[in-house]
C-alpha cells in the first residue's frame, strides 16, 4: 500500500501543470503566417501575456507570484545559485516584460539586469538544467543581489509576493 501524496504537493504540482499549459498555450496561439522577414519576428509591440488574452500587468503579477514558489526565489543563495540556472533565465526574461506592462517598475528592472550580468561575469551562471561551477563564497553574496532585486521588481510591479 503507497501513502497518500500530501495534499499540498499535489495541489502544488496542479498549480504547475496548469501555469504550464498556460505558457504553452500562449506560444501557439493565433499567430499570423510569416509573409517576410520582417514578418517572421514576434508580433512587434506585443508580450506573451497579451498572446494569451490576459491584461500584461496582472498576467506579470502572475508570473512573479510563481516565481516566488522556485526555491531559488528566497533560500540560502549559497546553496542555490548552482541549481537556479533556468531561474536566471526566467527573470532575465520577464525584464522587457516588466519594462513594457509596469513601467513604474522599470529602474528596478534595470537593478535585476546588473545584478544578472554581475552575477554571470562572477563565472556563477550556468544554463538552464546544468550546474553552475562558481564559488560559493563569491556566487552566493552575487546570487542574494540578484534575489533581493528580482523581489524588489515584483515590489515595484504589484506582484506583493
Amino acid at each position: 500500500m503507497h501513502p497518500c501524496p500530501r495534499p499540498t504537493t499535489s495541489l502544488l504540482r496542479a498549480a504547475t501543470l496548469l501555469v504550464a499549459a498556460l505558457l504553452l498555450a500562449g506560444c501557439s496561439a493565433d499567430r499570423p503566417a510569416a509573409s517576410s522577414a520582417k514578418d517572421a519576428e514576434p508580433w512587434p509591440g506585443q508580450t506573451a501575456s497579451e498572446r494569451v488574452g490576459a491584461p500584461g500587468l496582472e498576467a506579470l503579477r502572475t508570473k512573479f507570484r510563481f516565481y516566488a514558489q522556485d526555491p531559488c526565489w528566497s533560500s540560502d543563495p549559497a546553496k542555490v545559485f548552482p541549481r537556479c540556472g533556468r531561474f536566471t533565465t526566467e527573470i532575465r526574461n520577464a525584464l522587457p516584460q516588466v519594462r513594457q506592462d509596469a513601467p513604474a517598475a522599470t529602474a528596478q528592472a534595470d537593478l535585476v539586469g546588473k545584478a544578472l550580468d554581475d552575477f554571470a561575469a562572477k563565472g556563477c551562471q550556468a544554463d538552464p538544467g546544468t550546474l553552475a561551477e562558481g564559488d560559493a563564497a563569491v556566487c552566493g553574496p552575487a546570487f542574494r543581489a540578484v534575489q533581493e532585486t528580482a523581489q524588489g521588481m515584483a515590489t515595484a510591479a504589484g506582484a506583493g509576493t
